[in-house]
C-alpha cells in the first residue's frame, strides 16, 4: 500500500492512520492521486466549496472556516468528525485536506483522534505530526482543541 506521494512541489497526502489522509488542495485537485490512494470521500476545510473541483465519483462534506486563530473550529467539528467516522466505519477511504494541509485539515484530524482514541490534545497532535511533519494548528484551534471535553468528542462520532 502507498503511504505517501510527492510532488515536484513537494505538497503531498499522507496516511495518518489506516484509510485516513491528510494533505493540501493540490492532492484533491489530481484525479490520479486520488485513484492511487483509493480515496472514496473528502473533507474540503476551505473558506468556500467552490474553490476546489469535485470529482462524481468521490462524496464530498465541506466545512467552511478560514485559516485565522479567532475562526471557530468546534462549529465545523461535529458534522466534519461524523462525516470522517460514518465513511472509515462503512469501510471508505477518507481524504480530509485544507489548502496546505497545515492548519486547518489538520485540526479536523487531531480532533478525530482525540475523539476516537480517547487522547488529549497531545497526543492526537504528536501522532499527526508523525505522520506528516508539516502539521500545526494555528493557535487559536490549538486552544479550542485543548478546551474539548470527552464528552464533547464523544458526540462528535455518535
Amino acid at each position: 500500500m502507498v503511504e505517501v506521494y510527492r510532488t515536484k512541489t513537494n505538497q503531498d497526502i499522507d496516511e495518518i492512520e489506516p484509510n485516513l489522509y491528510l494533505g493540501s488542495i493540490f492532492a484533491a485537485e489530481d484525479q490520479t492521486i486520488l485513484r492511487e490512494f483509493g480515496i472514496t470521500h473528502i473533507v474540503q476545510v476551505l473558506e468556500s466549496n467552490d474553490i476546489c473541483p469535485q470529482f462524481s465519483n468521490i462524496v464530498y462534506h465541506h466545512s467552511p472556516i478560514m485559516d485565522r486563530v479567532d475562526g471557530n473550529l468546534i462549529r465545523i467539528l461535529p458534522s466534519a468528525l461524523k462525516f470522517i467516522h460514518t465513511n472509515l466505519v462503512a469501510g471508505g477511504k477518507v481524504f480530509v485536506h485544507c489548502a496546505a494541509g497545515i492548519s486547518r485539515s489538520s485540526s479536523i484530524i487531531v480532533a478525530y483522534l482525540m475523539a476516537k482514541h480517547k487522547l488529549p490534545f497531545e497526543d492526537a497532535y504528536n501522532w499527526v505530526k508523525s505522520k506528516r511533519s508539516m502539521a500545526r494548528p494555528n493557535n487559536g484551534f490549538q486552544r479550542q482543541l485543548k478546551s474539548l471535553t470527552q464528552t464533547d468528542l464523544d458526540s462528535y462520532l455518535l
